[in-house]
């Protein structure tokens, strides 16, 4: 559903431009063949690495990087351009819709269509109407400029990326957790978008930081089961004193959540916390780790079933603090969880 929902809305927005582009063409240069041709191929041709895309994204780690580079970079190039560029339009038409809607009828009864035709053709009208579409024209040039500009800057420069470095007071946190280090990494997304040697870069450049845990708040993978496995030669290969800890997203339930468990567990060092907790031990102090499953759907409504995921977590962890005889109140907690986004409302839960 996500899918159809997505390619619908990427060959709305695209048909958008291409119509809008074929129709300033005919009006510029109504006698040009080339120009017609020019105005339609390339929508025909960026579109191919799409269809590719749709029916075969399993297997987009496998295609050779010649082909990527020469390809699916000037299409997602494209991809990124026709997206913002239709919205604009798109965008425009909504503002302009309650006039045009308003000319439309009145145009339908005969003496509004003669006053309207007689207030249209008065000079200054005109002469307005013309300065209007060349502000539109000049705008919507500016606006396709910038757009390519943007996508072939956004599309080249995907692969840097970014240390920050944040301090985090805690209240009432033991003397001797303060100054524990932990590097924080989320939506991987391993698939299309992020090959196994660029998580491998990622690795190293984790492993160089020497934080004492790192933690993977889901989206591990983008959309198959398969996509696993790209993940599990980069990250098991992750290194942290304290451990590396995971919880899934859910993009990780796109295709079989169970699968990319088993395959994480099985063979990387990363703890994955499935409505469950760890309690490690900082210089003689308790830290918990919890970790809160997360289902297929998307979004920031409260959703009953993650409440009823995050309602698990704090039993068991509970559970497991009584077994150690710990006292659920006095330990610090950290919480991985993909969608944090009504934090407030079930911080309560938490704390308990």
């Amino acid at each position: 559903m996500f899918l159809i929902i997505f390619f619908t809305i990427f060959f709305g927005l695209q048909f958008l431009v291409f119509i809008t582009f074929r129709k300033f063409i005919k009006s510029k240069y109504p006698d040009s063949k080339f120009l017609k041709i020019i105005s339609t191929y390339p929508f025909i041709l960026f579109n191919l690495p799409m269809v590719y895309i749709m029916f075969n994204r399993k297997e987009m780690d496998q295609i050779p990087d010649l082909i990527y580079t020469l390809v699916f970079i000037p299409f997602y190039i494209f991809l990124g351009a026709v997206l913002f560029i239709g919205i604009y339009l798109l965008i425009g038409k909504i503002i302009k819709l309650p006039f045009s809607l308003s000319i439309w009828i009145l145009s339908k009864f005969e003496k509004t269509k003669q006053l309207l035709n007689k207030f249209f053709s008065k000079p200054p009208v005109r002469k307005i109407d013309n300065s209007r579409r060349a502000f539109l024209r000049t705008s919507a040039a500016l606006v396709s400029s910038y757009a390519f500009i943007g996508s072939t800057v956004g599309v080249l420069d995907s692969d840097n990326f970014e240390i920050v470095n944040k301090e985090i007071r805690i209240d009432n946190l033991p003397e001797e957790i303060k100054g524990t280090t932990i590097t924080l990494i989320s939506d991987i997304h391993s698939g299309p978008y992020m090959d196994e040697d660029m998580m491998t870069e990622y690795v190293k450049t984790i492993n160089n930081l020497n934080s004492d845990m790192i933690l993977i708040p889901g989206d591990l993978t983008n959309s198959n089961k398969m996509e696993v496995h790209p993940f599990v030669r980069a990250f098991k290969n992750l290194k942290a004193s304290k451990g590396i800890y995971a919880s899934l997203g859910n993009h990780d339930y796109f295709s079989d959540a169970e699968y990319i468990a088993k395959e994480i567990i099985g063979n990387t060092q990363v703890r994955l916390l499935r409505n469950n907790s760890d309690i490690i031990n900082i210089n003689g102090k308790d830290l918990c780790i919890m970790g809160v499953e997360d289902t297929r759907q998307s979004g920031s409504k409260t959703d009953n079933i993650l409440m009823g995921y995050l309602d698990l977590t704090v039993e068991n962890t509970m559970m497991k603090m009584k077994e150690k005889n710990l006292e659920y109140k006095e330990i610090p907690k950290i919480v991985l969880f993909h969608k944090p986004y009504f934090l407030k409302k079930w911080l309560i839960k938490i704390l308990i």
